[in-house]
């Protein structure tokens, strides 16, 4: 489970390491890699905290094919970083310091990246992986944010893949309300996915449905993407947004009314292009629906993870549960 940590100040960067060490400890992770974790998250929480004065470190445990690794992102919505190559070279400083934060930070981790613009802010992304070997999936590249309304310990959204020898599927669910019935229904709806011999996102959410009977019900949308077809099949049931980004132009593909578990009118199916420069984003009720990559000059070309996380930073609600899924094709 996605964990966030508030930075207002220097103290900040202790409640986030030992979140960060925690959730390497959680999956097995040596003392080693532990460590590097450890100073990397320091440098990621101080340098909120000195150069933005306040943001989150937001920390996850991630599955891999064979051991498991732990991603870091950090956001804050400072000035930005005038000169990002100047500020990842050592002894680079704004702010009278050594300047060994982000160049630690990006030799220490597995997987580096960073977004920044002027009076926007920054995020930078850090993995961790065993053995300093991330493992890819040659079709799609992922990134997720999720997380709990403040003062639930359970999240009552979710979200899934699954990937076919012909397409793959990617689900976001919003189980009503928040807390662990919400809860409840959101990890129904993820073992559905795991689970189902169904091979269209509409016989998926037909499974959903027919799972959720006994739960509080959900939002839902399931989207299949076939890179060889180029093609992008999406079916949605309630609140649940699902955007196709191909360069500057933007397709939204609809949702029908409904709760997974109790009230369906219809399934259907919608069609979109997929190509390889496409990016599909589904996110719940939990973020704003008002957000324009066109704002962010060069942030579809980020990771993913990067994606979701400068849409949550700017458009969370929080007064509800916020899951953000992104996705691109593999480069």
């Amino acid at each position: 489970m996605m964990q966030a940590v508030d930075i207002t100040d220097h103290s900040g960067a202790g409640e986030a390491r030992r979140t960060a060490v925690a959730c390497a400890e959680s999956i097995g992770m040596n003392e080693t890699d532990t460590g590097k974790i450890a100073i990397a998250v320091t440098e990621m929480a101080t340098n909120i905290a000195k150069h933005a004065g306040s943001g989150k470190i937001l920390c996850e445990p991630i599955a891999g094919k064979k051991a498991g690794g732990v991603r870091l992102l950090a956001l804050d919505r400072g000035t930005g970083i005038h000169d990002v190559a100047a500020a990842l070279k050592d002894g680079y400083s704004t702010a009278g310091t050594a300047g060994n934060g982000l160049g630690a930070v990006r030799r220490l981790a597995t997987r580096f990246d960073l977004y920044s613009a002027a009076k926007l802010g920054t995020c930078v992304l850090a993995e961790f992986w065993p053995h300093g070997a991330p493992p890819e999936d040659d079709t799609f590249v992922l990134g997720v944010i999720s997380l709990a309304v403040r003062g639930e310990e359970v999240c009552g959204d979710g979200w899934g893949t699954r990937p076919m020898a012909d397409r793959s599927f990617f689900m976001v669910v919003d189980g009503l309300g928040h807390g662990i019935y919400a809860a409840e229904a959101a990890r129904e709806a993820e073992r559905v996915l795991a689970h189902s011999q169904a091979t269209s996102a509409a016989a998926i959410l037909q499974d959903c449905h027919d799972a959720l009977k006994k739960t509080r019900g959900a939002a839902g949308a399931v989207a299949a993407i076939s890179p060889e077809k180029r093609t992008l099949v999406f079916s949605g049931v309630g609140n649940i947004s699902g955007t196709v980004i191909e360069g500057e132009n933007r397709r939204g593909i609809a949702s029908h009314n409904g709760t997974l578990g109790h009230q369906i009118h219809k399934f259907q199916e919608f069609t979109v292009p997929w190509n390889p420069e496409s990016i599909l984003i589904m996110h719940s009720d939990g973020l704003k629906s008002k957000w324009d990559l066109n704002r962010y000059p060069g942030l579809g070309k980020k990771h993913p993870s990067i994606i979701a996380a400068v849409l949550y930073r700017d458009f969370e609600r929080e007064r509800d549960d916020v899951t953000v899924l992104a996705a691109k094709n593999f480069e």
